[in-house]
């Protein structure tokens, strides 16, 4: 027998045996849940790809059974055998856990919602961390709903305005110190894991992305999520102070504008859109800074976010904007975008005169003072 033969077909199987195989099985026992009812489990498969299962309730019992890799969220729903097009479609009846390699058990009476689910050091976690959070967060959804309603009434009553945000400030406050608490706690959780990537990679500051992502252990960093997250955040790195950065994009003529043509001057770069309500309620204090700072040395970029010009320039138009503009008009999927990893706004960072980052996100009413705090001395255009 050829050993090279043999090495040679190792070499080339199929990515898909190189992953890990990590063989699951569900075992439920539902009590009181009736006659013609499902189970559907939706699911991570070994691929990282999102997949689907089922299996019919028989005395009360039913078994799924398959392979994932790592671990992550997973959702079991009870649903009837026969959709009822006659009947109003009702809330649905899932619970959500997490699904690793292993053996799991479902117990309930008649309904997933109320199901307690047990089975793996993820699902161990996930458990730990809801228990310590599902009361806040409850109330906190309640103060939610409360000022929706009164935000969004005809008659804006103010004052109630003022009180529901007052309430909600210490019990988010709870929420985040108990969110901490966890993560700093559990380096080697792939919960920890998600909710680093659920709450704190909306704006991604490297100066204090680390204190969550460097303790986290190699092997949930390995998981797909990891791996997402680890290249979000060399993308971020590639805008954090103290980088040099330059860039080319179409301004509304389609000429190229390359950033690197306003060396020697001080330059806000500004991404936003015309859709960006946040962003649109920053452009008044901007164009302050820009009308005090222009004789300074100091200059605007604007980066649309737009997927149409004609939004774009409407925009620039009703908010006076005499800035440069400039977008390929690709949304989020824009070059730039899409390099620095840029999936919220508004966000800007500045630059100084030898296009070096020295500072991000400056916005608010005193956005002309903070950028002045660092145009010591005028800068001859």
């Amino acid at each position: 027998m050829n050993i090279k033969i043999i090495i040679g077909a190792l070499l080339i199987l199929p990515a898909s045996f190189c992953m890990a195989q990590d063989k699951f099985e569900i075992a439920g026992k539902l009590s009181k849940a009736g006659a013609d009812k499902m189970v559907m489990l939706s699911y991570k498969n070994s691929d990282g790809k999102d997949a689907k299962d089922s299996a019919v309730v028989k005395n009360g019992r039913f078994v799924l059974s398959g392979t994932t890799a790592f671990a992550n969220k997973a959702y079991l729903s009870l649903v009837p055998l026969k959709k009822d097009t006659t009947q109003k479609r009702a809330q649905s009846d899932y619970k959500e856990f997490y699904l690793e390699k292993g053996k799991y058990q479902v117990t309930t009476a008649d309904s997933m919602v109320n199901a307690s689910i047990t089975g793996g050091q993820a699902q161990k976690d996930f458990m730990e961390y809801t228990a310590k959070t599902s009361a806040l967060l409850t109330y906190f959804k309640d103060i939610t709903q409360r000022f929706t309603k009164v935000y969004y009434a005809k008659v804006k009553d103010t004052v109630a305005i003022k009180t529901i945000q007052a309430e909600a400030r210490p019990v988010h406050a709870k929420i985040e110190a108990a969110l901490d608490s966890f993560i700093f706690s559990h380096p080697d959780s792939y919960v920890a894991l998600d909710l680093i990537s659920e709450n704190k990679t909306m704006v991604i500051d490297p100066a204090i992305f680390g204190r969550y992502y460097d303790p986290l252990s190699k092997r949930v960093l390995a998981s797909f999520t990891g791996q997402r997250l680890t290249a979000k955040y060399d993308k971020a790195k590639q805008i954090a102070v103290g980088k040099v950065v330059d860039f080319t994009q179409p301004d509304a003529e389609g000429k190229e504008f390359k950033l690197s043509s306003l060396r020697g001057k001080y330059v806000l770069v500004d991404f936003w859109a015309s859709w960006c309500v946040p962003c649109r309620a920053e452009n008044p204090h901007l164009l302050k800074a820009y009308n005090q700072l222009k004789d300074k040395g100091f200059e605007i970029v604007g980066v649309s976010l737009d997927e149409t010009k004609a939004a774009w320039q409407n925009a620039v138009k009703h908010d006076g904007m005499p800035w440069i503009q400039v977008s390929d008009l690709k949304g989020f999927k824009t070059d730039i975008a899409v390099k620095y990893g840029i999936t919220a706004i508004p966000q800007n960072f500045l630059i100084n005169p030898e296009g070096v980052i020295v500072a991000k996100d400056l916005r608010g009413a005193d956005v002309n003072e903070k950028i002045s705090s660092f145009i010591k001395d005028p800068v001859k255009p």
